[in-house]
């Protein structure tokens, strides 16, 4: 109310000064350079913040901050230059904007958890990330939603939205490059003999075929037991998530031609011999 007053004050003191032709002429060209400027600030400014963004559609953001300001001047030069009754025009386009956010709400959804990833920095292009079920590396980012490639080289596409629901996890250092498979190991085998024979054969595999990941060696551990034996967590430690598929069933194929797997029969090879370190 007070603004409205006071912008009443100083337009009757214009149209005093100049007239009120030349008065609404030198408002409204006031008020584009005005808009204007502004825009062009805000855009720069998201530019700058948005150049390094793996989101490609960046020009999104942009848009509509411009259509945010083109409305803003519409309705302020309807009511003060034109005098026109926007209150109307107003209410209806509340009710349109209501009526088109139910049906369009998952879009918005995920195209506000869009920009909330833009300014947050939340994850990048290149991140191991778990989304929901799914594992894998982000090959895409939209506004309304993000692409990831399994280990299996499927992709998969995921609205943004999901990303906020909680349901997400960025994993890093170890968690990033860790691949995981079980076994179970024979009744009367020597546990730590076993465990010693499956990281330097796994380590030995993923070194030869270049898909182990620097600093990082095969581990064993005994997680339980089943009822063919003692059951065996192997964590491989992967370079790249294309190589996870290969090198688990590599290192599990010679891992079985060792013997001490367990079977239905709980028979052990008695002629499997561990692999022992040059130290």
């Amino acid at each position: 109310m007070l603004s409205r007053k006071a912008s009443h004050l100083l337009f009757d003191a214009l149209y005093r000064a100049v007239g009120e032709i030349p008065g609404n002429i030198l408002v409204v060209v006031v008020t584009l350079c005005v808009a204007l400027t502004v825009s062009h600030i805000l855009s720069k400014a998201l530019h700058k913040r948005l150049v390094d963004s793996p989101v490609t559609e960046m020009s999104l953001l942009v848009n509509i901050l411009r259509i945010a300001i083109a409305i803003v001047v519409v309705f302020f030069l309807g009511e003060n230059v034109f005098h026109l009754q926007m209150g109307g025009a107003m209410q209806a386009l509340g009710v349109t904007t209501l009526v088109v956010s139910l049906g369009l709400q998952d879009l918005i959804k995920s195209v506000v958890a869009g920009v909330l990833i833009v300014l947050s920095d939340i994850v990048s292009l290149g991140d191991q990330v778990m989304i929901g079920d799914h594992r894998g590396e982000v090959m895409d980012i939209d506004w309304h939603q993000i692409t990831i490639r399994d280990r299996d080289g499927i992709p998969h596409i995921i609205p943004n939205s999901e990303l906020m629901s909680g349901n997400f996890m960025r994993m890093t250092g170890k968690m990033a490059c860790r691949h995981m498979f079980e076994c179970d190991i024979a009744p009367g085998v020597n546990l730590q003999l076993v465990k010693t024979d499956i990281e330097i054969l796994a380590g030995s595999i993923l070194t030869r075929n270049g898909w182990i990941a620097e600093g990082y060696s095969p581990q064993v551990m005994f997680i339980g037991s089943s009822a063919f034996g003692t059951r065996a967590s192997v964590r491989l430690f992967i370079s790249d998530i294309e190589y996870a598929v290969r090198s688990m069933d590599a290192v599990m194929i010679e891992i079985s031609n060792r013997g001490y797997l367990a079977d239905c029969t709980h028979e052990v090879n008695p002629h499997w011999k561990p692999i022992h370190t040059d130290e």
